[in-house]
């Protein structure tokens, strides 16, 4: 018998799931207002603690993605020696004979599932898009089981436990220094995101080169990769002066990007339009198709969303940034930028921002990392500390009155919005119901 230990949305969906099927299970979650939810969708008296499980009936456990492996709570299923798993593992059970995209990295993969998605309905190829993005992977056999093509994001933490996942495509975006509190150390989450491309045994493989750690995953499995590149390099599918260059389907071909919608706008969307095109090729779509959906693309809330623009100012909700290389990759679009930054902190190097000095007027630092990013700027940018998010809007449109040229006004914290936030898209509307009520006043 299985056992789903957290109940939010992945570990719903599989209680779903497992319902629809008559299957019988035993589940947990330790917040008492979500087991009251699951009591009105599960009629079944089947809720106990690890500590009170009859351990001859359970043979294995999914574990909801938000729950480390490591957690204290769930050391008892381990020394009844319960297989744990993450709902990737069950996923990939029932969806094997499906044509699977998946796509993993620590920033854009939830704009490039997105992307790769819209490019598969528009070109009359229906699809399933979940996972990590926000739709549960257990959702498509009870809503969408008929569809062929699955386009899923994959986090580091489902790609913990699984045993057999063969995806169609894989897709490595990039990787950064991020959820180290869950890990070990660099090397050991570093080791999950390479998993998507171990598993991948006789599918397509596109990596992203463009950083150290994924170059070095490249180089061990050179023959069987397709690499994409925001630099010019042989063999590969890279960017160069607003042009797809393809050298590895074809030799040099040259595809130029003359519109790209504003929720493309940065270098960094760059490696999100390679892997969409390499996916492209890989199911032989339309390449006037392909520039169209560009041009035309609505990207996800909170990433780079547009909030606000007139002739003095824009406004971007960049809430999504919740490690300090997005942070840093948003600077890199713009200038005269006056920016909010903070929140609980994943990196130890805000140093970096310094670098950026020229582009950045003024930093207001909110939540629980505040004091300690204004040690690292040590006054050698202008900065303030504002506590929160509705004290830093506050300042800017006190600030802003002053100004004489155009301002690029940012929410791109750079860092996780726990210690203030239930999650970043609770953080990214608060700044929109802000910035439209600061709006409606002073712009």
């Amino acid at each position: 018998m299985k056992y789903i230990y957290g109940l939010s949305k992945s570990g719903e969906s599989i209680v779903n799931y497992l319902n629809s099927i008559n299957e019988n299970f035993f589940c947990w979650d330790d917040n008492i207002r979500i087991r009251k939810k699951i009591k009105i969708i599960n009629k079944k008296n089947n809720l106990i603690e690890p500590e009170n499980l009859n351990f001859k009936l359970i043979t294995e456990s999914f574990i909801t993605p938000g729950i480390s492996l490591k957690n204290k709570k769930i050391n008892i299923l381990k020394n009844y020696k319960v297989k744990l798993y993450r709902d990737l593992e069950l996923y990939s059970r029932i969806a094997h004979k499906k044509k699977i995209i998946a796509v993993t990295g620590t920033n854009g993969k939830s704009t490039t599932t997105k992307l790769i998605s819209d490019i598969l309905s528009q070109n009359n190829i229906p699809n399933f898009m979940g996972g990590n993005i926000g739709i549960p992977l257990l959702d498509f056999p009870i809503k969408h089981n008929n569809l062929k093509h699955h386009v899923i994001e994959l986090s580091s933490y489902q790609l913990e436990s699984f045993k057999k996942f063969n995806p169609y495509i894989s897709i490595l975006l990039n990787i950064s220094r991020d959820h180290l509190d869950r890990y070990k150390n660099y090397k050991e989450y570093i080791s999950q995101k390479e998993k998507l491309i171990i598993s991948n045994r006789k599918g397509y493989k596109i990596i992203c080169i463009d950083d150290k750690s994924t170059y070095f995953i490249y180089q061990k499995y050179k023959k069987k990769i397709i690499p994409i590149s925001s630099k010019p390099f042989k063999g590969a599918i890279f960017y160069e002066n607003n042009t797809i260059v393809d050298d590895y389907f074809e030799k040099n071909k040259k595809i130029e990007l003359k519109e790209i919608s504003s929720s493309l706008f940065g270098n960094f969307n760059i490696q999100n339009i390679l892997a969409a095109y390499a996916v492209s090729k890989i199911l032989k779509i339309n390449l006037i198709k392909f520039t169209n959906i560009l041009k035309n693309f609505k990207g996800l809330p909170h990433r780079l969303e547009l909030v606000f623009l007139n002739e003095k100012y824009r406004i971007i909700n960049n809430s999504k940034s919740t490690n300090l290389e997005s942070l840093v990759n948003s600077i890199k679009n713009y200038t005269n930028i006056k920016i909010i930054v903070g929140g609980r902190p994943k990196d130890k190097n805000f140093k970096k921002l310094l670098k950026y000095k020229n582009r950045i007027k003024k930093i207001y630092l909110i939540g629980e990392s505040s004091n300690f990013i204004s040690k690292e700027l040590s006054n050698k940018i202008s900065f303030e500390l504002c506590c929160n998010l509705h004290n830093a809007i506050k300042k800017i449109f006190l600030d802003i009155k002053k100004e004489k040229q155009f301002i690029n006004i940012l929410l791109s914290p750079g860092c996780a919005s726990f210690d203030q936030f239930k999650n970043f898209e609770e953080r990214g509307n608060q700044f929109k119901r802000l910035i439209k009520n600061y709006a409606r006043k002073y712009l």
